[in-house]
Formats: structure tokens, sequence, C-alpha cells
């Protein structure tokens, strides 16, 4: 109180005494005004600096909007997942053949990548996370990304694997040395991928988009090395597909036996195609949308979730064109007797049944 009266009594005298201008004395008591409310109404002066409840939400309604899509997109697909992980494991066939060791690794990037979308959303939602933890942010993004582009070396690796069962006559169950050889460099690329992006901190959130960092030193190299590794990834999985439909349709034709059905290898086709078709069409379109798109927020939100629905259709085409993990996950459901037709699974286990 003692301020505001020391001003009232400095314009009164002053008045008299001093020809001070009329501005002077209208400043004086602007101070004196401000100085009386912050005394006297401290509580309101307390309550415009603490933040409103509804604040800690994304004040832009189009990104919380976002994020809450991406949580709830994320959430549809653990169920999913878990389901099919249960399914592979619980069988014994399943679960020593090597085609499906790979599958089930790749289920499990899956449904990774699906937990790093739910926290993107969760980041959309509550800013308060890019702004006070960023760091750790990034180290999400990195571990999203990385995860995605092991889906990649798991597919070459299968690939190679299912040609190798195929044509060279080696064991379903058991390991070679060059499958081993062939995993433990692509785990060392993967690895050294994520650790690096994490040290350097080279992928951000931008927006409802995750996208490399250009600033970060070596960004540009590591953006330019996904092209390098995904293609050609996808021409030997799409190929091995190819090579082993002709080669059992060949074999088919000569012994006149039913050793696979038409349905199997129609199935196995068709989700060959549309998984190829759809991951390049994402690598297309990701490192050329600011090219060929406005780069909207709603633009940059379908090109994360056409990823997010990756593991929607993985798992989906999995289900849908695999007998054999389809009827075990039917038994988990239903808590029934397994029907007698998994039992054809055996003989595609080798070749025809690893749909990935």
């Amino acid at each position: 109180m003692f301020p505001v009266l020391f001003c009232v009594t400095f314009l009164l005298f002053s008045s008299r005494f001093f020809p001070y201008s009329f501005d002077f004395r209208h400043n004086v008591l602007v101070l004196a005004t401000n100085s009386f409310s912050w005394y006297i109404l401290p509580s309101s002066n307390i309550h415009t600096k603490k933040m409103s409840p509804s604040s800690v939400f994304n004040p832009d309604r189009e990104l919380l909007v976002i994020g809450v899509v991406y949580t709830v997109l994320t959430i549809i697909v653990f169920p999913i997942y878990i389901l099919i992980i249960h399914a592979l494991h619980s069988r014994k066939d399943l679960r020593e053949n090597i085609s499906y060791k790979l599958i089930n690794l790749m289920n499990y990037c899956d449904v990774s990548q699906a937990f790093c979308h739910f926290l993107t959303g969760l980041f959309l939602i509550f800013p308060i996370f890019t702004t006070k933890v960023d760091f750790f942010v990034r180290i999400v993004g990195c571990t999203a990304n990385t995860l995605w582009l092991a889906t990649f070396v798991i597919m070459a690796v299968l690939a190679s694997t299912r040609i190798g069962i195929a044509f060279f006559k080696l064991k379903a169950t058991k390991w070679t040395i060059w499958m081993i050889i062939a995993l433990a460099i692509g785990s060392i690329y993967i690895f050294l991928v994520w650790a690096i992006g994490c040290i350097t901190q080279n992928f951000q959130l931008t927006g409802p988009n995750w996208s490399y960092d250009m600033e970060v030193k070596f960004a540009s190299v590591f953006a330019e090395l996904e092209l390098v590794l995904c293609f050609p990834a996808l021409v030997l999985s799409f190929g091995s597909y190819i090579l082993i439909i002709y080669s059992t349709y060949k074999k088919r034709s000569v012994s006149q036996t039913l050793s696979s059905s038409p349905r199997a290898e129609v199935g196995i086709l068709i989700q060959a195609t549309i998984l190829t078709t759809y991951m390049a069409i994402l690598i297309t379109f990701w490192h050329n949308a600011e090219s060929w798109f406005k780069m909207t927020n709603i633009t940059l939100a379908s090109l994360n979730c056409v990823w997010i629905l990756f593991s929607h259709l993985n798992s989906v085409l999995l289900i849908a064109t695999n007998r054999g993990v389809r009827n075990q996950i039917l038994k988990v459901i239903c808590r029934g007797n397994p029907s007698r037709h998994t039992s054809r699974l055996v003989p595609l286990s080798s070749t025809m049944a690893v749909e990935k």
C-alpha cells in the first residue's frame, strides 16, 4: 500500500509546487492505479498467471482431432496382434518353423510401431511433451522409423529363406549359417540407425507428421539410405512369392497331386501384391510429398495415417490368407477344438504357408 500512497501524495504536491505537464501526472496516476490493483486484488493477478485446465490440450483444434484419430487407430490393432502372436506361439509346428519365427518378429515390429504412433497421438493432444521433453519425442519418432526399416530387413531375410527352402531343400525348422549372418548384419544396421538417430536427434515431429530434421548432420544421408534399403527388399520379397508360386504350380502340374490348393496360391499372390504395392506407394509418397502436394496438416496427417494403417493391413492379410493362423485364432476365440483343416498347413509350411 505504501507505493500507492506515495504516488497519490506526490501528485497532490507536485501540482502545487512543480510545473509538471498533465501527461506526466497522468502516467504517475496510472502507475498508482496498477499498484493498487496488484495489492488489493492479488487473487485476480495470480489467476492470470495460472493455466486454465483446458490449456493442457492442444489449442489447435485440427491437431487435437488428428491426435485423437491417431490414438484410436492404433488402439484398434493391439488386440488383433495379441491374437496373432499368441497363435504363432501356441502351435508347435508354427512355433518351430523358421519362416513363422521371422513373421512373428515382424509382428512385434508392427505392434511396437503402433505403440509409437499411439504416443504420437498423445504428443499432439498434449503439446507440453514437445515443448518440455522434445528429446524424448524425437527418440519415439526415431524408434518408430527404425522399426519400419527393420520390417524391410526381416522381409529380405524371409524372402531368402523361402527361396532356400523351396529350391535348395533346406529344412524349414533349421537355421543355416547364412540366415544367421544375414540377420546379424541386418540387426547391426538397424541398431546403428536407431542409436545414431537417438544421439543426433535427427527425427522430428513437424505438425502431425514425422520427418527427418535436415538441419541435423547426416540426416539427408539416412533419408537416402531408406530408399536404397526399401525398394530392393520389396523386389526381393515379391520376386520370391512369384518364384515359389510358379515352382509349386509347375510341380503340381507334373505330379498331378494337390500338395497345395489353388486357393492358397491365389491368396498368397494377392497378399504379396497388395503389401508390395501398398509399401511402395507409401515410400514414394513419403519422399516426394513436398513436391507433389500442398503441405497442410490434413495432407501430412493422411501420410502418417497410411503409415499407421500398414500394421492393420498386414495383420488382416495374414489372417485372411493363412488358414493355419486363422484357425488357431478361432480356436482361441471360440475355445473349442481346432479344426481338422489346420493339418493342411504342414505341407505348405516349407514353402507356401509363409505369409508376409
